[in-house]
């Protein structure tokens, strides 16, 4: 959703700050942005160390640099060496970047930094900032970091003083800068208050698997921009960032539109197919033929020449290529014309928005119509955070099926044999169409069952049947209505 701040707009703000914009030079971030950093702006770009500050103002000046505009980074933080350091190991071409290094850093003057510097050694540093951007005139600039900044003033007075001084100056030149600031939350928040936009970086370490990073954009003056957390990922070469999915931002697709199973007695159970712009949810227990169903209606809609995208978080492709051809499901020549595309990914390797951002640029880009993830149990895996779990599933299909696409969900469910089978997440609602397969004892044998327990759109067969899974076929058979009641009645009746 889009959003302004409801402040009023600064008569100083020229037409083309309100109007204009700056590439990010980061993916992703122009969308949040809806077009970039307002031309002339001040910005401020907070977080902890390691959230990714420098990375992404390193990226605005080397999209700005290739456009021929005239770049300078003023680092107070990190002395020139040690910013080309870090620029190559992303493999950034920097050589063409204006970096002014304080003396203070190297050694090379007579003053150095400590809480005690007085007044006269914050405003010759200012001094020599002025100076440097009259040198070289800037159309982008970064000043790396205020904390430094703060650490010479004698008092907050001193030093928002100041602040205000470079904003202004700034302004007048016309210059897009970014000022880079060590996040403090029990700190005094000066910077916020005077300047146009803050975006505020933050990252998490979790028990195992990577940093899981965000974006929020906290305020820009006078422009929408996309409100919320954003993930974010920094790889090497820079960062890229996930703008949150909001369904609105769809585009209606066909709906109701009836994909045909090649399984005729599945077709009958489920009333003659399943819809696109629907979600069908597949849930049972460890073995009970999930996968499979799943790769059946994928394949169907392969043959029908839609693509189909499955996105594997239990299985290995390989190892699912191999247990597919062992029921007789030929993947090869759909694999090779694209009709049909295996991904896989680590939950504990991938963030919620960037796997979002996957199944959508595949049926944005790739014209994928049928979605299949594989399963639901490792998808909530990768989020950090399980108490939002309802609001990231929800909206990710909510969008898709605005864009008409059929969604086949797998959820595990857990129970062994003569146990109630339970899950962690009643996404029951979320879903249009419901199948449940469950596995039960039959004498000396342990048998499938399978059963459509919710359909929106059309009637469907209520009878519960036996799925059978052998070599080199799918069977659905009819049910020994006793032998499955007295299976039930055990299940019921087991517990502590």
């Amino acid at each position: 959703m889009a959003a302004d701040t409801g402040e009023q707009r600064d008569p100083e703000v020229s037409a083309a700050v309100r109007d204009e914009r700056v590439p990010t030079g980061v993916e992703g971030l122009d969308e949040i942005l809806h077009g970039g950093y307002p031309v002339g702006a001040t910005l401020l770009i907070e977080g902890a160390p390691g959230t990714g500050k420098t990375t992404l103002a390193m990226q605005f000046l080397l999209a700005g640099q290739e456009r021929g505009q005239r770049t300078l980074f003023v680092s107070i933080a990190q002395s020139e060496s040690e910013l080309r350091r870090m620029a190559d190991s992303h493999g950034f071409d920097i050589a063409d970047v204006n970096i002014h290094s304080p003396d203070l850093l190297d050694g090379g003057g007579s003053r150095t930094f400590s809480v005690e510097s007085d007044e006269a050694e914050l405003v010759s540093l200012i001094e020599q900032v002025h100076g440097k951007i009259d040198e070289v005139k800037p159309d982008l600039l970064v000043f790396d970091s205020l904390l430094e900044l703060r650490l010479l003033a004698p008092t907050p007075t001193t030093y928002r003083r100041e602040l205000l001084a470079l904003r202004n100056r700034l302004r007048r030149s016309g210059t897009t800068t970014l000022l880079l600031d060590h996040l403090d939350p029990q700190g005094e928040r000066h910077a916020e208050g005077i300047l146009h936009g803050v975006v505020r970086l933050d990252a998490e370490n979790p028990p195992n698997g990577i940093a899981v990073r965000r974006m929020n954009v906290l305020k820009l003056r006078a422009s929408s921009f996309e409100e919320g957390f954003h993930d974010l990922r920094i790889f090497t070469g820079g960062m890229r960032v996930f703008p949150r999915v909001v369904p609105s931002d769809s585009v209606q697709g066909p709906i109701n539109k009836q994909l045909s199973i090649p399984h005729e007695d599945l077709t009958k159970m489920l009333g003659g197919g399943l819809e696109f712009g629907t979600t069908t949810l597949i849930s049972g227990q460890s073995g009970a033929g999930k996968s499979t169903l799943a790769t059946l209606f994928a394949l169907g809609a392969a043959e029908q020449g839609y693509k189909s995208a499955l996105f594997l978080f239990e299985e290995r492709p390989e190892v699912f290529r191999v247990r597919s051809e062992g029921v007789g499901f030929g993947m090869a020549e759909c694999e090779a014309d694209g009709r049909l595309v295996l991904k896989h990914f680590d939950p504990a390797e991938i963030s919620p928005g960037e796997f979002s951002h996957a199944v959508i640029n595949a049926v944005e880009n790739d014209g994928v119509r049928l979605v299949v993830i594989d399963s639901l149990t490792g998808y909530l895996k990768a989020l950090p955070d399980r108490r939002n779990v309802d609001t990231h599933l929800h909206t990710l299909l909510q969008y898709l099926a605005r864009r008409g696409v059929l969604v086949i969900v797998t959820l595990a469910q857990h129970g062994l044999l003569g146990e109630s089978a339970v899950t962690e997440l009643d996404s029951s609602y979320l879903a249009d169409s419901i199948l449940l397969l469950r596995q039960y004892a039959a004498g000396s044998e342990i048998r499938r069952s399978l059963a459509v327990m919710k359909k929106r759109h059309t009637e469907h067969e209520r009878s519960i049947r036996e799925l059978v899974i052998r070599q080199g076929e799918v069977v659905i058979n009819p049910i020994d209505d006793d032998e499955y009641a007295r299976a039930d009645r055990a299940e019921r009746h087991s517990g502590p």
